[in-house]
This record gives structure tokens, sequence and C-alpha cells, in this order.
């Protein structure tokens, strides 16, 4: 099947590397501090962000990244870690959380920088003024898998309201992550257009990671949402199977933050832009695109930043 065409639209910016290459410049600049709107602080350390590594500079304390469950349950982290770490020199201190919790601990103050999927939630992060420079990076999307016997005869369809609809119809066992992660939120979402008030007597909300939520509706014979990277990297651990994908409204895109330094001093805005310039680069997308290509035959993401102007 075709991957869903996606919509990159949102209050950030989608021109991400050409504005972050331009705030370089005035960062830089003589007028820069003036031009930057970022106040001193901000301007400097902005423009400490636009120069190569200096090797002088070594070692490097490790980059707090707060990220999904799915860049870690899909593989994909293992692949861009050792890559940034090769390129910048830097290394990642990742946690793994859903997305809500992701931005809550850079709201905390303990990241430096976010790695989500969730657009609502991260437009709100970066208007509140606790983030810089959101840039889009990949996307994927979201499936409804459930056991291969379909009991409430919803694969194929082409609208995920109408499955989840037919899934409250038939009572159907239903596992939710339950834990404000991006899949949380879509799923949610989902059954308010449908006018869904899901039923204690068939729907469990697991408080738990994507992984943890198929395991579990593997157990129990149950359908769920899923991210499909997640899903296909454990497939032949899973009793499940994916039934419904393909409508525009499971499109599942993810974006990068920098924690914003005036709000944090201590964050480090140095390493974090860094890390959002190799995730935008040509070198990092090019991982996006072929990650998981050699062993599913066909990329768990696709890249969604702009390569041109800086590699």
């Amino acid at each position: 099947m075709s991957p869903i065409v996606p919509d990159v639209g949102g209050q950030a910016n989608d021109n991400c590397r050409s504005n972050v290459s331009q705030a370089c410049r005035l960062a830089t600049g003589r007028r820069g501090l003036r031009a930057s709107g970022l106040g001193t602080t901000g301007a400097l350390l902005l423009g400490l962000a636009c120069r190569s590594p200096d090797p002088a500079d070594l070692p490097l304390p490790a980059l707090r990244l707060a990220s999904t469950y799915s860049v870690e349950e899909s593989g994909l982290f293992s692949v861009v870690s050792p890559a940034f770490s090769a390129r910048t020199q830097r290394t990642l201190a990742p946690t793994f959380v859903g997305s809500g919790d992701a931005l809550e601990l850079a709201k905390a103050g303990q990241a430096d920088v976010v790695w989500s999927h969730s657009r609502a939630s991260e437009d709100a992060f970066v208007g509140e003024g606790y983030g810089l420079n959101r840039c889009d990076v990949m996307y994927s999307e979201f499936v409804i898998v459930g056991p291969g016997s379909d009991p409430a005869r919803i694969a194929g369809s082409g609208s995920a309201v109408d499955a989840l609809a037919q899934l409250a119809l038939a009572r159907a066992p239903f596992i939710s992550r339950g834990d404000r992660s991006g899949t949380h939120v879509r799923e949610l979402s989902l059954w308010k257009l449908g006018g869904i008030e899901p039923g204690p007597s068939w729907y469990t909300s697991l408080h738990a990671g994507g992984l943890d939520t198929l395991s579990e509706a593997s157990k129990r014979g149950a359908y769920a949402l899923s991210d499909l990277p997640t899903f296909l990297a454990h497939e032949q651990e899973l009793a499940l199977k994916v039934l419904v994908r393909g409508d525009s409204r499971l499109h599942n895109a993810y974006g990068v933050i920098a924690v914003n330094p005036e709000r944090f001093p201590g964050s480090d805005y140095e390493g974090a832009m860094a890390f959002v310039d190799f995730l935008t680069s040509a070198a990092g997308q090019g991982l996006v695109a072929d990650y998981g290509r050699e062993r599913f035959g066909t990329p768990l993401f696709h890249p969604l930043a702009e390569t041109g102007g800086i590699d």
C-alpha cells in the first residue's frame, strides 16, 4: 500500500532547515543579537549551536533526549544514536516515554531536546515558550490491529472511525495505551470523531508503552491502535494482524524540538541544535528513509525534513 500523503501544516516552522540556517546567520552576524529576537544569551547560544564541534571542547556532556517509545521500540534509535555520536562526538542520554510525558519532562527542565509525535501538543509546547525550532523529521502511520480471526469484522475498513464504531457495537475487547502518548491522543480523537464513549466492560486502559500494549492485546485476543513501525518490528512475537490502515486520519508525523535556553538556562542548547541539525540533514534523513528496508522490504518511516542547503 502506498504511504499516506502527509499533512505537515501547523504553527511550527515547516521550512525548518532554512529557518534554522537563517537564525544561525543572524546569531553569528553583526546584527545577530538584535535581529534574532532571542536576547543576548539566546543569540550567543544559537551562535554556538551553528559552529562545528571543536575537538578542544571535548569531552562533551551527554545530551538529554526525551523521546517517544516508538522511536526505541521500532529500533530506529539504535541506528540514529551511534550515527549522531560519530558525527558530533556527542552521546545521547535518552528517556523513552509517551510523547505527552516527554514534553512534560522538558517542561520540568529534565531534557535538552524532544523527539515526539503529538503535533498539537508540540505546537502548544513551542507556543508556550518551552521550545524553539520545532522541525518535521519523519512520518509513519497508525494501524488498528487485532486477532487474525477478526470477530468484529473490521478488516479492510477504509475508515478508522467506522472500524472503532464496529468494535464498540460488537463490544470487542480493546486495549488502550492510556499513557498520554501520541498514539493514545490519536486513539481518543478517533473515538470522539465517532461520538463513541468506550465501555468499561470491553475497554481497558493499560497505562503502558506501545509494545506492552500490543503484547497485552495479543494475550487477550483484543484490538488496539499501534504505530506501524513498532508493530512490524515485533510482529513475529504477536498473535495479531494489521486489520485497518490507509485512512488519512492515521497519519503519524514526528517532530524534534530544542528546549528554550532562556526558559531553562542550564539546558544544553548547543547540543540540542546539533541533534536537530543532524536529524534534519541529508545524513539523518537518509537513515530514516533506509530504516527497515532490508528487513521488511519497505522503510518503516518516511522523511519529512527539507534537506537542501545544509548537510
